[in-house]
């Protein structure tokens, strides 16, 4: 019998080199970033929650995720943002950050911030 394969909805990405195409100002994607402390690693639970939340038609194709080590981000958040056993997630929208960072697997909080996110898709150019 042969065995599922796991399709991964998150990118995972090694360093900060990676992550800067994704924090361009022209970028015309939402960025959720899955920031995780190296001890505890990347969260797998995670994966189900953003495969339901890609598959509201709503959303196709307006997200991207990615997860990287908390270290490779700090100096593009909070200062006083301390990690732990729960990642964060940062939501970027034409390479700013958007919202304060979520903590854990918040997905009601993680879909009200995206959903706000979208208006600066459509706020005209001065």
């Amino acid at each position: 019998m042969a065995t599922k394969k796991k399709i991964q909805v998150t990118v995972n990405l090694k360093d900060r080199e990676e992550l800067n195409p994704y924090l361009d100002p022209n970028y015309q994607k939402v960025v959720v970033i899955n920031a995780f402390h190296p001890f505890w690693g990347y969260c797998e639970v995670a994966e189900s929650m953003i495969k339901r939340f890609n598959e509201e038609p709503a959303n196709n194709n307006k997200i991207d995720w990615v997860s990287i080590e908390c270290s490779q981000i700090q100096d593009i958040i909070p200062k006083d943002c301390k990690f732990g056993a729960k990642p964060k997630y940062f939501i970027f929208v034409k390479g700013e950050l958007f919202e304060t960072p979520i903590d854990g697997i918040n997905l009601p909080k993680i879909t009200e911030q995206i959903n706000k996110s979208y208006a600066r898709f459509e706020e005209p150019v001065l």
